[in-house]
C-alpha cells in the first residue's frame, strides 16, 4: 500500500439510475398491486392508503439504490403527501418531494413526471390494446402504468442526486 492509496478515503460510487429506476418500479409496482386488490375488495380507505404509497415507492426505490433506505423521512413524507390530491399526484409530486429533499432539483422531477406519467399512459393503452375485450387488463395496466411512472422519477431523482 502506498502513501497515496492510503490517504484517499474510499468512496461510495455514484448512485446508478438503473437501479433507481428499477427499485422504484417495484416498490411502486407493489403499492400498484396493493391498491388494485383493494380497490376490487371495495374497501375505500385501505385502497386510498394504498394510492398514497404509490408515491413513496419511487422515493424508496431512489434511496434503496443510493444504499440510504429510511434515511430521509422528509422525502418519504413530500412522495405520500404528494398523492393526497388522487388525479393530480404526478404533478404533486415532485413539487413536494423536490421541496422536502436536498439535491434534488424540482424542475427536473417535474419534466420526468411528466414523461413518466405519459410513459405510463401510453404502456397502459398498450396493454389495453393487447388484451382487448377482456376487462381483467384494467388492473395489471394501472399497474404496470404506475411502475413506470415510479422508474422513470426513481431514475430522475438518481441522475440529480448531488
Amino acid at each position: 500500500m502506498t502513501t497515496m492509496t492510503a490517504s484517499q478515503p474510499a468512496s461510495r460510487p455514484a448512485t446508478s439510475p438503473w437501479a433507481a429506476a428499477l427499485y422504484a418500479g417495484i416498490f411502486t409496482a407493489i403499492a400498484g398491486i396493493a391498491f388494485s386488490l383493494l380497490f376490487q375488495a371495495e374497501s375505500p380507505i385501505l385502497y386510498g392508503l394504498a394510492f398514497l404509497l404509490t408515491g413513496v415507492g419511487p422515493v424508496l426505490g431512489y434511496q434503496m439504490a443510493a444504499g440510504k433506505l429510511g434515511s430521509d423521512w422528509m422525502s418519504i413524507l413530500g412522495g405520500l403527501l404528494g398523492f393526497v390530491v388522487l388525479v393530480l399526484g404526478w404533478i404533486l409530486w415532485p413539487i413536494l418531494v423536490g421541496a422536502m429533499t436536498k439535491g434534488q432539483s424540482i424542475g427536473k422531477l417535474f419534466l420526468w413526471s411528466v414523461i413518466g406519467f405519459i410513459l405510463g399512459v401510453v404502456v397502459l393503452l398498450l396493454i389495453g390494446t393487447v388484451m382487448g375485450q377482456n376487462p381483467s387488463w384494467v388492473a395489471f395496466g394501472w399497474t404496470t402504468g404506475w411502475a413506470v411512472w415510479g422508474g422513470t422519477v426513481g431514475a430522475a431523482m438518481a441522475s440529480s442526486d448531488n
